[in-house]
Order: C-alpha cells, then sequence, then structure tokens
C-alpha cells in the first residue's frame, strides 16, 4: 500500500505560524503601510479649516471664530504623532506579529482613520456638541487602548520584550483618556480643551514610578 502526497498546510495557517516565529520582513511591510495610513489620517486633520480659511474674509476673522477649531487640530495632530511613534517603536521592538495583534492594529488604524472625521465633527459642532466630542474623545480613547492591548499580546507570545511595568503604568494613558471622555460628556462646555488633561500624565508616571 503505497502513501499518499503529504498533506500541504493551508497557506493562512503556514503564514500565520512563520509571522508568530518571527518574520520580520512581514512585519515591516505591515509597518509600512500602518505608516502610510496614518500619514493621509494626519493630513486630513487640517482640511476643514482649510475650507474655513478659503472662505474667510480676512485672518484676524478666521482666527478668533475657529479659535477652538485650531487649539483641537493642534492637539490632534500631537496626539496622533505621539499615537503613531508609540506604534514605530513598538513595532521596532517587535520580531514578528500574530494574527490578534494583526486584527488589532486594524482596530488601531481605523480609529486613525476615522480622527479627522471626528475632528470635523467636533469643528462643525463650534467645539460643544456632546456627539461631536463623544465620538472624538472616544475614537481617541480606542486608539489608545488597541496600541496598548497590542504590546500586552507581543508579549505573551513572545515576540516583544516584557516590560516590567505596573498595571496602572501601562494603562495610565489610556485611564486619563477615559476620564476626559466622562468630563467631557459631564462638561461638554469646555470642549476639547478637556485633552489638556493628558499634559498631566508625565507628573503621574513619576508619582506611579515611586
Amino acid at each position: 500500500m503505497t502513501a499518499g502526497p503529504p498533506r500541504r498546510r493551508p497557506l493562512l495557517r503556514a503564514h500565520e505560524d512563520t509571522r508568530a516565529e518571527g518574520d520580520r520582513a512581514a512585519l515591516e511591510r505591515l509597518t509600512a503601510f500602518s505608516d502610510a495610513v496614518v500619514a493621509i489620517a494626519i493630513t486630513l486633520i487640517v482640511l476643514p479649516l482649510v475650507d474655513r480659511a478659503m472662505d474667510a474674509q480676512r485672518a484676524a476673522d478666521f482666527f478668533v471664530k475657529n479659535a477652538i477649531g485650531l487649539i483641537s487640530a493642534l492637539l490632534s495632530f500631537v496626539i496622533v504623532g505621539l499615537f503613531w511613534r508609540a506604534h514605530h517603536h513598538l513595532m521596532s521592538e517587535a520580531s514578528g506579529y500574530t494574527t490578534g495583534v494583526l486584527r488589532v492594529e486594524f482596530v488601531w488604524l481605523a480609529a486613525m482613520v476615522f480622527l479627522p472625521v471626528a475632528t470635523a465633527l467636533d469643528f462643525a459642532g463650534q467645539g460643544t456638541d456632546v456627539v461631536a466630542l463623544a465620538s472624538y474623545f472616544g475614537t481617541l480613547l480606542l486608539a489608545s487602548v488597541a496600541l496598548r492591548v497590542q504590546r500586552v499580546l507581543l508579549e505573551r507570545a513572545g515576540l516583544v520584550e516584557v516590560h516590567a511595568v505596573s498595571v496602572v503604568d501601562r494603562w495610565l494613558g489610556s485611564i486619563l483618556l477615559a476620564l476626559a471622555f466622562a468630563l467631557v460628556l459631564l462638561v461638554p462646555s469646555a470642549g476639547p480643551l478637556w485633552l489638556l488633561l493628558l499634559l498631566v500624565e508625565p507628573a503621574a508616571r513619576r508619582i506611579v514610578g515611586r
């Protein structure tokens, strides 16, 4: 009785195993794709301001009428940049990725892509629309949580060095965003200025470290 030809593993399963073992080339392609998406998203943040600037009669009127929008756009630009830097550092440390990491990566990218939409809604509502603010802060919170979940998954898969940090220290940024999200629902009059709450993170991190 002759043995049949050896069974081939499904292509998807083979790719999953390779990435779990540390396929650096696949990880670099994923990182390059993510970088391109973030670059587009960070550019789209200012488009609502461009439209308003084109309709403005005088520069002074534009700056006065769009003060909240300008602050929101600036903070969003900085926050997306910080998200990208954290994502870049995480992926540069990793030696591969798993299917779970890939799924969470697309959640993170979805948040990055939706952020310009949330920013535009915030501008349209003059910075006090509760629904617009909830969308804006909720998107930031989703991106923050997704990024931290990725690190946990990579550490469990042995694809990145395990950092011995406390739970509070690891999730501090997300905790502050969750607090800002709750405050913006309670006191929407402050608008996107609640993002300034994130400025206390360095001091809070030092306190947690002690």
